[in-house]
């Protein structure tokens, strides 16, 4: 079992990955938490938005993303070191861009009633009353997508299928996002925008580095004698 967890997720990869699931949570709790509920809240939502019908079949992408994002991170992790560096501070960078986004541009969306006893719609109540209508300018949801997608497009071995996959997958769940009205439509190129600033300042201001200096001493020890 040990050595399958290794195989999963080496040394190097762990505390990278950690602190993007910890800096996801803060990003996504702390500032609900900072604001009081009084506090003026911004519709963003464009003609577009009017337009576009609620369609709960694609609450199967919104949630598909959950699964995208965890293999993804970890199956672009054992490209390279480099490369889970760079995607990981990419990562927490654009969650941070996030958080104060959140803080001073506070939005809120209002959703439809969703009727039908089918299990996409019992599914989109469902999503409805556990994330609150808050929190949507930039979407994490497309930013997170769009990661994966930039992330497959890196890789050493690039392969045409794998990244037309990630690609087609991150379109429906962008397009998820505003069917199930749980985003503004203005949210989703904002959440790309996030990435794409993520991944500049962690490599090409070479922030990714970080984590050579802040790893655990198993995890160099490990990497040396993986380079020797």
């Amino acid at each position: 079992m040990q050595q399958l967890w290794n195989r999963l997720l080496p040394k190097y990869v762990r505390l990278p990955l950690l602190l993007v699931v910890l800096v996801n949570m803060v990003v996504y709790y702390v500032p609900s938490r900072l604001l009081a509920t009084d506090v003026p809240r911004y519709d963003l939502s464009i003609a577009l938005d009017a337009m576009l019908p609620c369609v709960p079949f694609f609450l199967l992408f919104y949630v598909l993303a959950y699964g995208q994002w965890i293999g993804s991170h970890i199956f672009h992790s054992h490209d390279s070191v480099q490369l889970c560096y760079r995607l990981a501070m990419a990562d927490i960078l654009s969650k941070v861009i996030c958080m104060v986004c959140f803080v001073f541009i506070p939005t809120e969306i209002t959703r439809p009633e969703i009727v039908g006893s089918g299990v996409f719609e019992w599914g989109t109540r469902f999503i409805y009353t556990i994330d609150a209508p808050v929190n949507l300018f930039p979407s994490i949801h497309c930013l997170e997508s769009w990661l994966c997608f930039r992330g497959a497009m890196m890789l050493r071995k690039k392969n045409a299928w794998y990244i037309t996959a990630q690609g087609v997958l991150a379109v429906l769940v962008f397009a998820s996002t505003a069917l199930i009205k749980q985003h503004f439509v203005i949210d989703i190129p904002a959440g790309i925008l996030a990435c794409e600033i993520g991944l500049f300042l962690s490599g090409r201001c070479k922030l990714w580095r970080v984590f050579e200096t802040v790893q655990t001493p198993s995890a160099k020890a490990w990497l040396k004698q993986r380079e020797g």
